[in-house]
């Protein structure tokens, strides 16, 4: 039986206890030396930045390490785009602890941002050294810092030096960690030295981490047409289509090369045609749509095209030299020769170049300065062989212009370095057809007979053919036309 008021009660003869109804107990007060760095943590992560706020200014005058609410502070300050407040910040924060490294890394991230490189290159050489294991995130941003110095360093040795050790720390990076970023500029720095195969390797490498990054891909075609490896080019960029409904300008610049290195002049400018609607401004562009009316002898388009490519990039050595490949052949010569002067001033040591020069200059009846130009030709082959691409086409011309102006003992030197080019080479049969005129007169003409060969029949001229295409060297997706046929 229950008795109001009391505690206990009978049943069945038995007394029993009465269990406490009050479960529910008031919260505990938390100590003033609490720490509460990790609800400042999910503040944060939520992007609550106004409660942060609050809580690190009731926390500043109570906790007894406050290192992590400045280093928050510091953070907060960067994302809402006060740097040098979030550099202040940071800094008391490495003012309470000197070794903690992600302090350093995020103040080095807001020198980068406030574009101190050469701060923010020195602040992560110190968490580098603090570091006690590999970081992938210190290692880019150093090969980053020092790719940016080798830049705009005057000295050449010391530019390479930067751009040596950069390369080294985009490998550690890709090693130690997946930062997508550090793929990318490792194959970028193996584009420009030309080592096209570690680029490839690196990007194909990447893949395994973004199998469907329609950059990525449209990157690996670029540099598979650099080894002119285009059914592999084009099998990547197929990828790219199957990711994306909508090709990006630059695949479609890729997809035209590779159908215009396979003569399909047609479908390359179809592709041309849908890049100039969305993107006109393209210099690469407007060349490449040259050269396709070039191959179809529609000179007077293919110029206008290639002076849009030259407006829109003045210091495009590619579009240059192709502008005065046209302009020879439609003998503009006073224009090719302008265009090939503009050329000249880019790149010195290409022999090509000097070699079209002369034929200008025969053109203009300048038979002295011709021969400057065609002699400075062989110089630079014979100047810089590592950089000289073989072309025999340059000696043979350089011989017929020597022949044609008396000079016979010189041409007999340049033919014999005509053969010594074209050994294992296989010879159009305009090249072979002159060579063999000219080796048949100079051996006549030797041996005193006084025949000497007419005007009309050893004229050196620019014919309508081209040795395909090629691509640039700083412009992965430019074609570059090459002389094929000069007489």
């Amino acid at each position: 039986m229950y008795e109001p008021g009391s505690e206990q009660i009978n049943c069945n003869g038995h007394i029993i206890d009465l269990p406490s109804l009050e479960v529910v107990k008031t919260a505990p007060k938390m100590p003033g030396d609490a720490n509460i760095d990790w609800l400042l943590h999910i503040y944060f992560t939520r992007r609550e930045f106004k409660r942060c706020r609050r809580l690190i200014e009731r926390e500043l005058n109570r906790h007894l390490n406050p290192e992590y609410l400045y280093f928050v502070q510091g953070l907060i300050d960067r994302e809402e785009g006060n740097n040098i407040e979030a550099l202040r910040n940071l800094q008391k924060s490495v003012e309470l602890n000197s070794k903690n490294t992600e302090t350093y890394k995020e103040i080095g991230r807001t020198l980068y941002l406030m574009g101190r490189f050469a701060q923010a290159l020195n602040v992560f050489r110190e968490a580098e050294q603090l570091s006690p294991r590999q970081d992938h995130e210190i290692y880019h941003y150093l090969g980053e810092l020092l790719y940016r110095a080798a830049a705009t360093q005057t000295k050449r040795e010391v530019a390479r030096q930067q751009l040596a050790e950069s390369r080294s720390y985009f490998e550690m990076s890709i090693q130690s960690g997946k930062k997508l970023e550090s793929f990318m500029r490792l194959a970028e720095l193996y584009r420009k030295e030309k080592e096209y195969q570690m680029a490839i390797d690196v990007l194909e490498t990447c893949l395994h981490l973004t199998p469907e990054n329609a950059e990525v891909l449209t990157e690996i075609s670029v540099l598979y047409l650099k080894i002119n490896e285009t059914q592999k080019a084009y099998d990547r960029l197929q990828e790219v289509v199957n990711i994306e409904r909508k090709c990006q300008p630059k695949g479609l610049l890729a997809f035209g090369a590779i159908l215009q290195s396979r003569n399909d002049i047609d479908g390359a400018l179809s592709k041309y045609s849908q890049i100039a609607n969305a993107e006109p401004e393209i210099a690469e562009l407007w060349n490449n749509i040259g050269l396709c009316f070039f191959k179809k002898q529609k000179f007077i388009v293919a110029i206008s095209s290639l002076r849009k490519s030259v407006w829109l990039s003045p210091l495009n050595y590619n579009a240059l030299y192709n502008l005065s490949l046209i302009y020879i052949a439609s003998e503009q010569y006073a224009s090719a020769f302008h265009t090939l002067a503009a050329a000249i001033n880019l790149r010195k040591d290409n022999a090509e170049c000097y070699m079209l020069l002369g034929l200008c200059l025969r053109k203009l009846d300048d038979m002295e300065n011709a021969f400057n130009a065609f002699e400075r030709a062989g110089n630079v082959i014979l100047a810089f062989p590592a950089n000289s691409t073989r072309n025999p086409l340059i000696f043979l011309n350089y011989a017929l212009f020597c022949y044609e102006t008396g000079r016979l003992a010189l041409a007999t030197e340049q033919y014999n370095r005509f053969l010594s080019q074209a050994q294992d080479l296989m010879l159009p049969t305009e090249y072979k057809y002159q060579a063999t005129k000219l080796k048949s007169l100079l051996r006549i003409t030797s041996n005193g007979n006084g025949i000497l060969l007419d005007a009309s029949e050893n004229d050196i001229r620019i014919s309508e053919h081209t040795n395909g295409l090629q691509q640039t060297d700083d412009l992965p997706l430019e074609v570059n036309a090459v002389v094929n046929n000069q007489n």
